[in-house]
């Protein structure tokens, strides 16, 4: 099945208990939803924008994905905490898709800068996953952030991928060099994102009410971030031609370096973490 088809069956909260989303339908409702929603003005203005660019587009909101331990990538970055996540921790913001003439396209949409854009990615790679209710869709979904001040990139990249149907590989690396000036400053800042969760943790977890449900997000967010570490990089032909000369067994130790760098501290820890803040 093409993305649109699939998206379409998905069922939210509002339909069933079972629902793996909070909202799933046609853009224009859901923006009535939301038009007083505290907390949801700068998703209001930006996805009205992209209302009135097409009115026949959909919106899944806080969409849950699920990880595949048993997929090859997932069992190379060994983050083993993150199979213990409960089913649908890792939430997909925002997945805005339509049906044209001959195509079904989707594309990821966080709400944010560039901390927000390679998060994106991240959720490309768990959703493009093989052997998960997306596989084979891969060539039909792209991954973008978006604020205030970028919404013409949104709106251009719509016109672009959507209307103009042009290829999701070309579509995303041309949005890659628009907001970075190569991909090792993609690799830091992952990193830097990481640190500064690693960093930062017992105010993180001084914070939260539900400290299991934050510790799920922490365990979550290491796990998106080595994921696009690795998948990114094993992803560019460029690295696999030119640096390492065709060898793949070498583009994948690199890729596990990148993965590697990002740091964690483990689920037991965290909770001692816990029990320290008591």
């Amino acid at each position: 099945m093409a993305i649109y088809d699939i998206l379409c069956e998905v069922k939210d909260v509002r339909e069933a208990d079972t629902g793996i989303c909070e909202f799933n339908g046609f853009l224009e409702d859901y923006l009535s939803i939301i038009e007083t929603a505290e907390g949801k003005e700068d998703d209001y203005t930006i996805l009205s924008q992209l209302f009135e660019k097409d009115h026949n587009l959909k919106i899944c909101a806080n969409l849950r994905l699920n990880i595949n331990k048993d997929a090859i990538a997932n069992q190379i970055i060994r983050y083993k905490d993150s199979f213990k996540l409960p089913k649908g921790t890792i939430k997909c913001p925002y997945v805005v898709y339509g049906s044209f003439d001959d195509h079904q396209k989707a594309i990821i949409l966080t709400l944010g800068d560039k901390e927000e854009y390679v998060m994106a990615k991240a959720l490309y790679y768990v959703m493009s996953e093989p052997e998960n209710e997306y596989e084979g869709t891969r060539n039909e979904i792209i991954a973008l952030s978006v604020n205030r001040e970028s919404v013409d990139i949104l709106l251009d990249t719509v016109e672009s991928f959507f209307e103009r149907n042009r290829k999701a590989g070309i579509v995303q690396r041309e949005l890659d060099a628009k907001l970075f000036l190569n991909y090792d400053e993609m690799y830091e800042l992952a990193q830097k994102i990481a640190s500064y969760q690693l960093v930062n943790l017992r105010d993180i977890l001084a914070k939260c009410d539900d400290k299991e449900e934050c510790i799920n997000s922490i365990i979550a967010n290491w796990f998106l971030l080595k994921k696009f570490s690795y998948v990114q990089y094993m992803m560019d032909k460029n690295n696999l031609n030119k640096v390492h000369d065709g060898n793949v067994k070498k583009q994948r130790q690199v890729a596990k370096e990148k993965c590697d760098a990002i740091g964690f501290v483990s689920y037991s820890e965290l909770w001692k973490l816990v029990k320290e803040l008591r």
